[in-house]
Parts: structure tokens; sequence; C-alpha cells
């Protein structure tokens, strides 16, 4: 019921906002907050009860193939949707603050941009589902850029969405393909009709899944559209694209492709895990060389999501967790650094770190909270990236080549020289002449909110266990079901071996009444 409603909640919500008056900005305000809030209650009240998943029902069937619908919370599913709808609310805040004019709009786009993000991530089971969901986030995502963006707003949206939508045509046409061959979009059925395809075939369509995912990612070379995207969409849905969206694409991977291509990719992993550590590598490069703290911000989440990336293709269990644990790490600091890299472009008019004043001095409650939020960004020990960061490494190191494990070592390092550099120009760099940031003060709401973010890195970092826990739970709950379905087959090959005997010894029976009465006959003839 829980999952069902967290799906329903933002949609039905963006509704409401519809029809709610625009000419009140604060009672739009107040509406959008519930609107967002709720989402986030629900999506909290599912991580307690540990998750929650849905049976399949027909949805509607397409050259013979029955498409169904279910959904699935658990493990990367759960901790992806819950951290959508923390982002979204705070989003909405940020925005009041940096803009009185658009709440409504900007409150029906970023709920139904919530919605579809939600919506892929709890779907993991059939893929038409999925597919759908993934295509539908490019909408929201682009109107809302082409109205709240920037100055090149129209060249980012254009960009955005070619890049976005070409990524998916091969995902399209290489779900149709096997599903035709499978006669279902079933994650399971889709696996076990991979398997009787030849290995060209089951190459040609790891790599059609997995382009599209990298484009979302991004991966190298599929990036290029990130650095201008971030960068001309308002702050808060950066945050939203970073911490949120750019998910999908490391999800794709750990549920559509590792699953499905896992025997292909006994041969492939080791390129994969290249790439994204090159990917990795190259992001953090770019990171250095900006001085647009937008731009600075996207490749940083781009090197930071290579890594992530590099440790699902350890193909472990324990990595997969870790994996959890850092995109739940990076999805709090990526989003508090565009939230207050926001603000301080807000206060100097300026997106170039080299003009901002010394906050340190001049706004303390400022520096403090946008300090903090770059340490944790850095993956120090205590905070939740430094958890999800070392489980990653080891899982590099076990995979048989300690050369990955450096790799990711110097990419970590990387991102402490940038994220250094950029507290070096925030908050102590000379005080610009003719400054009056010492009159600026942070509003309540942004004060407010920075409060979860700064608990929820400190509390998963000292206590990982609800991320971790909920991986071993999954996979006891698995390995249950699977020595169900063992026992199960072997009591149906049990059955059938009883039905061919009774089958046999009845057939032996109506034979040898046959050849009796022949005989019967015979005789009678003679």
């Amino acid at each position: 019921m829980l999952i069902s409603l967290l799906l329903i909640m933002p949609f039905a919500c963006s509704c409401l906002m519809l029809a709610a008056s625009s000419r009140d900005v604060n009672s739009t305000f107040r509406t959008g907050l519930l609107c967002t809030a709720l989402p986030l209650i629900l999506a909290t009240a599912l991580v307690i009860s540990g998750g929650q998943q849905t049976g399949s029902h027909s949805w509607f069937s397409i050259l013979g193939i029955n498409i169904e619908f279910s959904l699935y919370g658990h493990d990367f599913s759960l901790w992806m949707a819950w951290l959508t709808a923390l982002l979204s609310f705070l989003a909405f805040i940020y925005f009041k603050a940096a803009l009185s004019f658009g709440v409504k709009k900007f409150a029906i786009g970023l709920l139904v941009l919530e919605g579809a993000i939600i919506g892929a991530f709890l779907s993991s089971q059939n893929i038409v589902q999925f597919l759908f969901f993934f295509e539908a986030m490019i909408l929201p995502s682009a109107i809302m850029i082409a109205m709240h963006g920037g100055l090149k707003r129209k060249r980012a949206v254009i960009i955005f969405s070619l890049y976005t939508m070409a990524g998916s045509i091969p995902l399209l046409f290489g779900a149709w393909y096997l599903m035709l061959k499978a006669g279902s979009d079933n994650v399971l059925a889709l696996t076990e009709t991979l398997k009787t395809l030849p290995i060209a075939t089951q190459t040609s369509l790891l790599f059609a899944f997995s382009i599209a995912f990298a484009v979302k990612t991004p991966l190298f070379p599929f990036h290029s559209w990130q650095g201008i995207s971030y960068s001309e969409a308002p702050y808060p849905l950066s945050a939203v694209l970073s911490g949120a969206m750019a998910k999908v694409g490391v999800f794709g991977f750990a549920v559509w492709v590792i699953p499905i291509f896992y025997n292909v990719l006994t041969e492939y992993y080791i390129y994969f895990i290249s790439i994204a550590l090159f990917s990795m590598l190259y992001g953090a490069i770019l990171a250095l060389k900006q001085t647009n703290i937008k731009k600075l911000l996207a490749f940083s989440s781009m090197s930071h999501l290579g890594l992530a990336v590099a440790g699902l293709f350890c193909l472990d269990d324990v990595v997969n967790a870790g994996v959890a644990v850092m995109l739940v790490g990076h999805g709090l600091t990526a989003g508090g650094l565009f939230f207050f890299g926001g603000i301080v472009q807000r206060w100097t008019g300026s997106t170039d770190i080299k003009r901002y004043g010394a906050f340190a001095s001049t706004n303390p409650i400022y520096a403090a909270i946008f300090g903090f939020i770059s340490i944790a960004a850095i993956a120090v020990p205590c905070t939740v990236g430094f958890v999800g960061e070392f489980l990653i490494l080891q899982g590099l190191f076990k995979s048989g080549f300690a050369f990955f494990a450096l790799l990711g070592g110097i990419g970590i390092v990387f991102s402490a020289a940038y994220m250094l550099r950029l507290m070096k120009n925030v908050l102590f760099g000379p005080i610009p002449e003719n400054s009056r940031l010492g009159d600026i003060s942070l509003s309540h709401f942004e004060s407010a909110a920075a409060i979860p973010i700064i608990a929820l890195i400190l509390y998963f970092g000292l206590h990982p266990a609800p991320i971790l826990n909920s991986f071993e739970e999954q996979n006891k709950t698995k390995s249950l079901t699977e020595q169900e379905m063992r026992e199960f087959e072997e009591y149906l090959e049990s059955l059938q071996f009883e039905i061919e005997n009774l089958s046999k010894n009845h057939m032996n029976a109506d034979t040898l009444e046959l050849i009796d009465e022949g005989m019967e006959e015979s005789s009678n003839e003679q």
C-alpha cells in the first residue's frame, strides 16, 4: 500500500498544485511545501517498514506481448526513492528563497519530475514500465530549465533533450528486440532468453543498454550535456538532477545491465571498470579547471558517479551495498553544495568563484554550513561518503587489480583538491571592494533546511547499518526464494516422473488387452 501511494502521491499533488491559486505567493508556497512533504513522509515510512513490493498486474498487450506493471522497493530502489523525495522537498524550499515568482509552475514541474524519478527507481521488474518513467523524466526537466534557467537556457534545453533522447534509442530497440524473443517484459524472462541468443547478439544488446545509462549518469564520452545543463538550470533543480536523476543511470546498470548480462560481463567487466574510473579522473580534472561554481559541481558529480559505477562492476554484493551508501552520501552532499552554491550566486550575482568574498568572516553561519558539506564531499571519516568509498576501493582491490584501487584513490585525492580550492575561494578569499556581504544572512528556511542534510551526513557516516542491512535482508529473502523454487522444481520433476510411469503402465495394460483380444479373434477364426 505504501509503495503504491509513494508513486501516486507526487502526480496527485501536482494536480492539486495545478488547481491552486497563484495570486498569493505565500499561500502557494505553503501548499507546495505540503505537497512535496507528503512523498517524503511516505518514503520515510517505506524505509522504516523495510521496503515493499507489489504483484505483477497486466497493463496492456502489444505484438502478442503481455506488458505487466509491478512495483519493487528494496535495497537500491528503496534508498534512491527516499533520496529523491528528500531532495525534492529541500529543492522547493530553496527555490522559494531564490525566486518569489513562478513558485506554482516550479512546484508542478518538480512534483512531476519527482514522480517520474521515483517511478523509475521502483521499476526493476518490468522493462517497459522502467522505460516509460525513464523517458518521462526528460520533459519536466527541460520545461523547468526553459522557464527558470539562465541566459543560455534555450541551448541547454536543446542539448539536454537531444543527448538524453538519442542515448535512449539503442536501449529502446534493444529492449523491444529482447522482449519479442522472450514474449515478456519481465526481467527474469529477459535474462533466460538472452542465454539462448548468439554471443554476438548478447554483446550488441549489452552495449545498447549500457549507452543509455552511460548518458544519464553521465560517463565519458557521453558527458557533454552535463556542464551546460547543470549550470543553466536553477540551482534547486540542479540539485535534483545531480543528486537524484543522475542516479537513475547508475541504477540502470545495477538492475538491468548486470543481472541480465551477467554471463557476458565476465568477459567485459574490466572494460566497464576502466571506463568508469577514467570518467572519474576526467571529471575530477575538469572540476579542477573550473571557475564556474555550477560547472565545478557538475563535473564533481560526474567524478563521484564514475567511482560508483566502477564499484558496481566489481560484481560483489558487499560492494553493491557500499555503492548504495556512497550514492546516498553523494545525493546529500551534492544537493547541499548546489543549494548553498546557489545562495552565494544570488548574493554576489556571479557564478565565478574568484569573485566571491571571505564568507568565513562576513557570514560565519553560511561558512560553517558550506564548509561542513564541502568537507563531507571529500569523504572524511565519520561522514557517509567515507563508508561508501572505502567499501568500493576495497572491492576494486579484491577484484584482482590493485591498479584499479590505486586509480580510485587518485580520483579521491583529486576530489579533495578541487573541493579545498572551492572552499578557499568561497570562504577565505579576499573581500571584494564595496562589498555588502556582511549585511546579508541566511533566511530561516535556508538555515533550517540545512539541518537534515548535516544530520543525515553524520548519522549515516557513524551508523550506515540501515542501508547495509537492507541489502543483507534482501539477499536472505532472495536466497530463500531460490531454495523454495528449487524444491518446487524437484517436486514438479518427481510428479512428472510418476505421471509418466502411470501413463506407461496404463499403456502397457491397454496393449496387453489388445493382444489378448487379437489372439482370441485369431483362434476363433481358426
